[in-house]
């Protein structure tokens, strides 16, 4: 793209001057509302529209990982960080729902929650679990998950972050590209 990148993080006092900056978060919840405002307050720079508006990219991605992993069909608990703030996200999310066996929608930090849908669907005797995040990269929130995931002993697949999707590059690279 013949620019320079470069990774700030949200306890970042200020942004290079004149950056072009994508907001790497899928919702619009407190972090987008509050840390990416004192952020463009801060700096002289020029804030592109978040990931979240570009959901229907975002659920296509979680889709094709989920078919990957699963082989086809399955049964999917798509998991979001919080329900609040990823309504556009969820809401593309639920027109997957005729690609798998079964489908959930379920947060890691609001409710319903991944443990309570394994839970239920354990219940019921459901089989061939994955759990398909939405997180953009390995962390804290992966890590959360997967401890529901062991607490929950129930024997469910985790999907990989979305970063790892072979289209994720392009995919970014397309969020700067349609800003110019």
């Amino acid at each position: 793209m013949g620019e320079a990148i470069e990774v700030h993080y949200l306890d970042t006092e200020a942004l290079p001057e004149g950056a072009r900056v994508l907001p790497l978060l899928l919702g619009e919840g407190w972090h987008a509302r509050n840390d990416i405002s004192r952020l463009s307050q801060a700096s002289d720079c020029s804030m592109l529209p978040s990931l979240s508006d570009r959901a229907s990219s975002i659920a296509g991605m979680a889709g094709d990982m989920a078919s990957d992993t699963l082989s086809g069909g399955g049964n999917t608990i798509f998991a979001l960080y919080h329900f609040r703030g990823f309504e556009a996200v969820s809401s593309e999310l639920k027109g997957l729902e005729s690609h798998f066996s079964r489908m959930a929608l379920a947060a890691i930090y609001s409710s319903p929650n991944v443990g309570e849908v394994l839970a239920e669907w354990n219940d019921e005797e459901v089989k061939n679990i994955l759990v398909q995040p939405l997180a953009l990269f390995e962390g804290r929130t992966m890590e959360k998950l997967r401890r529901i995931i062991a607490e929950s002993d129930v024997d469910a697949l985790t999907g990989p972050v979305l970063s790892s999707h072979t289209g994720f590059p392009a995919f970014i690279a397309d969020c700067f590209r349609e800003s110019t």
